[in-house]
């Protein structure tokens, strides 16, 4: 039986929806199906690009920094707070250049996003080169609400942890953003963060599977969300 485009509307918590439940569904389904051949093939792909993710990109005119879920008082949290320091350390070397600092309000009032922009100008960047993306609740919905930045420059550089960044890159360049990865990291360290491994491969499965359904069965409703494409498909 087809999947009901009535659904969509429902909603089952924030950031959460019909399309969401359905796709993890799915991702889960062709887990099992293929005995987990598909999610191994996705934890080699984000391993793959957590290894070869530059450092410092050839040139960027302007840099992205990826939100991370904030301390009890409201401080950048460990990974945050080192993709920050990236970002600071490249401004220093390469700036000045616009930042934009992406990532909405989860468990408190403060977002991400402000409290990098605080994090950055406490440590010396101006504030007319910053700024923010504080609305969405998930990484995709940050690069939907942030297309309007990244279209005023030819590239940008995006700065988040090597273990993020294959999810990150293939959000981004589903929703056509011409964007180049930039590791907050200068090396891979896996033990590390085993458990966001493993997260990772997750999400970025879920993530595929949903957009290989919506593009099977052409499904507008759902490439909307995930692919600049649907936009034309849906003007005309």
């Amino acid at each position: 039986m087809r999947y009901s485009d009535n659904l969509h509307d429902k909603k089952w918590g924030r950031g959460w929806d019909a399309d969401a439940v359905f796709t993890l569904f799915l991702s889960l389904t062709i887990g099992v199906a293929t005995l987990g051949l598909t999610h191994l093939w996705t934890f080699a792909r984000i391993l793959f690009v957590a290894r070869s993710a530059p450092a410092t990109p050839a040139s960027f005119p302007a840099l992205a920094i990826l939100g991370n879920r904030l301390n009890s008082n409201g401080s950048p949290s460990r990974d945050f707070r080192q993709r920050l320091e990236h970002g600071l350390l490249l401004w220093r070397t390469s700036g000045p250049f616009d930042i934009l600092v992406i990532g909405g309000a989860v468990s408190s009032e403060l977002s991400e996003a402000g409290a990098g922009q605080t994090y950055l100008q406490e440590h010396g960047v101006e504030s007319a080169y910053i700024h923010q993306e504080a609305t969405s609740l998930n990484t995709l919905e940050n690069f939907r609400h942030a297309r309007a930045w990244f279209a005023g420059f030819p590239s940008a550089g995006v700065v988040s942890n090597r273990y993020h960044l294959a999810r990150v890159l293939d959000l981004a360049r589903g929703l056509g953003l011409q964007v180049q990865p930039c590791a907050a990291e200068n090396k891979l360290h896996f033990w590390r963060h085993w458990h966001r491994w493993l997260l990772e491969t997750m999400f970025l499965h879920w993530y595929w599977s949903g957009r290989w359904y919506a593009q099977l069965t052409g499904n507008r409703r759902m490439l909307e969300k995930i692919s600049v494409v649907s936009d034309n498909q849906h003007s005309a």
